[in-house]
């Protein structure tokens, strides 16, 4: 942004510029008067003492007076002419003021502040850079809404399929499959609705206080939590050796790395998972790496982006030894790139393990306290 004149320069230029033409005229108005009455004592020099004495006081007195008056006249003068210098020089915060008053509530349009005092410049950059937050965090809520709506619709339709099935069956095997169908659509939703809350609330995170801690346990909860659905999948669940410290929030950790590992575990017809742990220099780098279908490179930067799911994941009904179908809601990857954000830290996609599947790695800052 082009930063006009200076806001000081111009108050310091207009006050200096007042308090001269104030001056100079009541300069001017007490030089007259003097110099009248020095012409008259001239023209009429007093005859004795006495008399000298007393045009002495009456000059005297009359110079006083004389320098006083425009004095009382010129200081309220000087106050307006201040009065008016200043205003003019206020003018482009009253114009920034107009402005900012008169917006709409969905008005985030960037302020024009070409012509702006270097003062107020970096006011304006703050502002529309607040403006520019609050318009993406507006598009993201209303496309975030608009995605919702549309990833609910489709369990919810399904669940009123299933139960219209189950009413209208008259074979008691056909009703018990059209209800074991509404308890795996109940499971949707309800991973659904758990996911879209889970990034709702991340997306409400500011940065917390964030502490050292280690990344090896939250890594072995994890995968005690995971143990029993990957017994039932028939994969296995690998830690490698190694730990790192790092500035982090636990629970958020946790929460990313549950997530990665469920993905690999519901869409990837995996036989193996391994989590590794390492340190680059000052990044701690945490790997999820599977032997299962994985992410075709063109579609990787595609997975990412919410309610996007990989043309490669497999629903697990079609895989022998996998139960029901357990279709994601596109949300698993959104969630931990939103908390490596928050964690300052970056997320690469490579391939899994002997070249199959699909390796997600994360770098998080390291920890320098012991």
């Amino acid at each position: 942004m082009m930063a006009g004149k200076s806001l000081r320069a111009r108050l310091v230029l207009l006050t200096t510029l007042a308090v001269a033409i104030v001056w100079l005229v009541t300069a001017a108005f007490t030089w007259r008067a003097a110099l009248h009455e020095i012409e008259e004592l001239l023209n009429h020099p007093p005859t004795t003492a006495s008399h000298m004495e007393e045009e002495r006081a009456e000059l005297t007195g009359e110079i006083a007076k004389h320098l006083l008056m425009p004095m009382l006249i010129a200081l309220p003068g000087l106050a307006l002419v201040l009065v008016v210098a200043v205003g003019f020089s206020l003018r482009p915060l009253q114009r920034l003021t107009r402005d900012v008053a008169s917006r709409a509530a969905d008005r985030l349009t960037p302020i024009a502040g070409t012509d702006a005092p270097r003062e107020i410049a970096p006011l304006i950059e703050r502002l529309n850079e607040l403006f520019a937050g609050i318009d993406r965090a507006l598009q993201n809520e209303r496309r975030f809404t608009a995605d919702a709506s549309h990833e609910l619709r489709t369990p919810l339709a399904a669940l009123k399929a299933q139960a219209q099935v189950a009413l209208a069956a008259t074979d008691e095997t056909k009703r018990q499959h059209a209800l074991s169908q509404i308890l795996v659509g109940c499971d949707r939703a309800t991973h659904l609705v758990a996911q879209m809350l889970t990034l709702a609330r991340l997306d409400a995170n500011q940065g917390q206080a964030l502490q050292s801690l280690r990344l090896r346990p939250i890594a072995e909860e994890v995968l005690a939590v995971s143990a029993g659905e990957a017994i039932d999948a028939g994969c296995e669940l690998i830690l490698g050796e190694g730990d790192a410290l790092v500035l982090g929030d636990a629970a958020l950790l946790q929460s990313m790395l549950r997530n990665l590992v469920d993905n690999a575990l519901r869409h990837s017809a995996a036989r193996q998972i391994e989590i590794g742990i390492a340190c680059e220099g000052n990044r701690a780098v945490l790997t999820v790496a599977d032997d299962g279908r994985g992410v075709p490179a063109a579609e990787r930067g595609q997975v990412m982006q919410r309610f996007r799911r990989g043309t490669s994941a497999v629903p697990l009904d079609t895989v022998p030894g996998r139960g029901h179908n357990s279709s994601g809601s596109g949300l698993g990857l959104s969630i931990v790139q939103r908390v490596i954000e928050l964690h300052g830290g970056s997320l690469q996609l490579d391939d899994g393990i002997d070249g199959r599947g699909l390796a997600v790695r994360v770098r998080l800052p390291v920890s320098t306290a012991t």
